[in-house]
């Protein structure tokens, strides 16, 4: 293998006095350029350790150069062509030196560096995250030469505008990544460019690095290899599922599916919903209308086998390709796939009512049976009993919510389902009916422009009574009764800020269990081959910092579903809050 690459450098002349040059006059390269200086790349399959370490060494440098360097950081390179044309030689170095030198003479070529006046000094605003460093400073794996150059690179760095990142509200965007959208595979070099693209953009952008499991130095050259060796679309789909897994970000996913992915599930679906309860998939709801034939299964049925493999062994191989913030929420994702399959039946096996059972379930084309018709004409709100409404933030529109607040009016208390994603963002708005006066009940981090992978604090979030703002409705008086919120593993992003907004009101309560965990809104990232994700982008937090990311929103009341309850048909999260609603004492105006 080195005696390849060592033949390829000779062929390009990539010596380090070459390097030098070649990097000083670079032109930007097009990228049908760069994707052609990709595919003249010897073969990646067979990468030994040491090449491994190397490549992470040069995307790791590679990295921090383009965003701390100001030749690289105001756009004056193309960044994806240097570090294609940098691969061969940095994998055919034989030591840690050699390396050093390489990575060290590379960047030198970009040129000076200025002395930066303002870069020392602190940050207005309190800083949440700081930058983390530490694999720049390992003795280990780079000279004193290249860590005194690197630490120099930092302590100066850019302070222009940003070419690679720039920000629209809240909203990180990186504009300037080429998509390299075809073909469906993407060459070897292709492919790692893009996982270190990756890699570095949350190295440096992502609000919670600090909440991982593990060291995200070691990401990197843990899946480098399954990066140059997905030898099919699917494998390299696959490959990407395993990056976003170690991120543990419910926002980090395909978006929108892919559908190589979608097709690979099957085409058929049995039309029930599953729900983890105690590490138990357990059936929630049967469609039993019109367009659905008659299945055999029923709310409670525990299920164990699918196709014959035990249900918990399914569990054990997708959980590492389920990317999620907690556990409960990877199970959500698990559990929505489950009955997906190739036939138009599936053999299953169940436990009801403490009785093992063998079942045939028909399954249905994907995308042939249309959705639940509500059970009135307007599900949106209702009530529950004459003293308890009912709204379904899945289907929330803003422009109701006035006649919502005035049907409820003279109610005890409303429940909130916001065990769903909100119809219509309105975490703000119908909150606000609920005050009398303004209250805080979030806070956020950004990033900070000077120094990429620092993040500051925002002021608190406050949350203003309708009656304080132009949107008042004629007659509105605040609302004086209880609002239960009531959430699960569904609740996401947007949900979770949704309740945190509820539960600050004077008499929210939130109801439930463990939500997602992926607050805060999410940034556009493309990898090549036609990927699309995201990642979460600003962090979110209640006042004084108390988390949300993975933990979840706080639970003031736990509740779960159980097999009883759902035998018998009952929505125990709902009668609950209704409950609570009722027995509440009457509340002093």
């Amino acid at each position: 293998m080195i005696a390849r690459f060592a033949g390829y450098l000779l062929a390009l002349t990539l010596s380090s006095t070459a390097l030098l040059t070649q990097a000083q006059s670079v032109s930007p390269a097009t990228p049908l350029a760069v994707v052609k200086l990709a595919e003249d790349l010897p073969p990646l399959d067979h990468l030994t350790p040491r090449q491994v370490e190397n490549i992470t060494a040069l995307g790791q440098v590679w990295g921090l150069l383009k965003y701390f360097h100001p030749a690289v950081a105001a756009g004056q390179r193309d960044w994806d062509a240097e570090f294609v044309r940098q691969l061969p030689a940095v994998l055919a170095c034989r030591s840690t030196a050699a390396r050093s030198r390489l990575l060290r003479a590379w960047s030198t070529s970009l040129g000076p560096v200025p002395p930066c006046t303002t870069c020392a000094a602190r940050p207005t605003d309190s800083v949440r995250l700081a930058p983390d460093l530490r694999w720049a400073r390992d003795q280990q794996r780079f000279s004193a030469p290249l860590r005194r150059q690197l630490a120099f690179i930092e302590a100066n760095r850019y302070q222009g505008p940003p070419y690679y990142v720039t920000r629209t509200g809240s909203n990180t965007n990186f504009p300037h990544e080429q998509a390299y959208a075809e073909p469906a595979l993407p060459s070897q070099g292709i492919r790692l460019l893009g996982l270190i693209r990756y890699w570095n953009l949350f190295q440096y952008y992502y609000p919670y690095k600090y909440a991982l499991d593990e060291d995200w130095s070691q990401v990197l050259p843990d899946l480098l290899p399954r990066f140059a060796q997905a030898s099919t679309p699917l494998a390299y789909r696959h490959a990407a599922l395993a990056l976003f897994a170690r991120v543990h970000d419910g926002h980090a996913r395909f978006y929108p599916p892919d559908p190589l992915l979608e097709a690979e599930r099957g085409a058929y679906q049995v039309a029930a919903d599953v729900q983890f309860l105690d590490e138990q998939a357990v059936v929630v709801r049967v469609r039993h209308d019109g367009p659905v034939p008659a299945s055999p299964l029923q709310a409670g049925d525990v299920l164990t086998h699918l196709a014959g493999t035990p249900v918990r062994d399914l569990v054990q191989q997708r959980l590492p390709e389920t990317g999620a913030s907690n556990r409960a929420a990877q199970l959500n994702t698990i559990a929505l796939n489950l009955l997906y399959c190739a036939t138009p039946a599936l053999e299953l096996q169940v436990v009801r009512a403490g009785q093992p059972l063998r079942l045939t379930a028909p399954a249905v084309q994907v995308g042939t049976v249309p959705p639940v018709q509500p059970a009135v004409a307007d599900s949106m709100y209702r009530f529950l009993t004459p003293e308890v409404g009912y709204i379904d933030m899945a289907r929330i529109q803003a422009a109701k919510v006035p006649a919502i607040m005035q049907a409820f009016a003279h109610t005890k208390g409303i429940v909130v389902d916001q065990r769903n994603y909100p119809g219509e963002p309105v975490p703000t708005y119908l909150p606000a009916f609920f005050l009398t006066q303004p209250v805080t009940f979030a806070q956020f981090t950004r990033y900070d422009p000077t120094y990429p992978g620092r993040f500051l604090w925002d002021p608190a979030d406050t949350l203003h009574s309708i009656g304080a703002t132009p949107y008042k409705p004629a007659g509105w008086t605040p609302y004086p009764g209880q609002v239960v919120v009531l959430v699960n593993e569904v609740s996401r992003s947007l949900a979770e800020f949704t309740a945190m907004a509820f539960q600050a009101t004077p008499h929210g309560t939130v109801l439930g269990s463990q939500t997602a965990g992926a607050d805060g809104n999410s940034t556009r990232i493309t990898l090549p081959g036609g990927l699309n994700t995201l990642l979460t982008g600003i962090g979110a937090y209640y006042p004084g910092g108390r988390e949300t990311q993975r933990v979840g929103i706080r639970i003031d009341v736990p509740v779960r579903p159980t097999i009883a309850g759902l035998r018998q048909g009952r929505d125990e999260l709902r009668d609950r809050a209704v409950e609570r609603i009722l027995q509440a004492p009457p509340i002093a105006n």
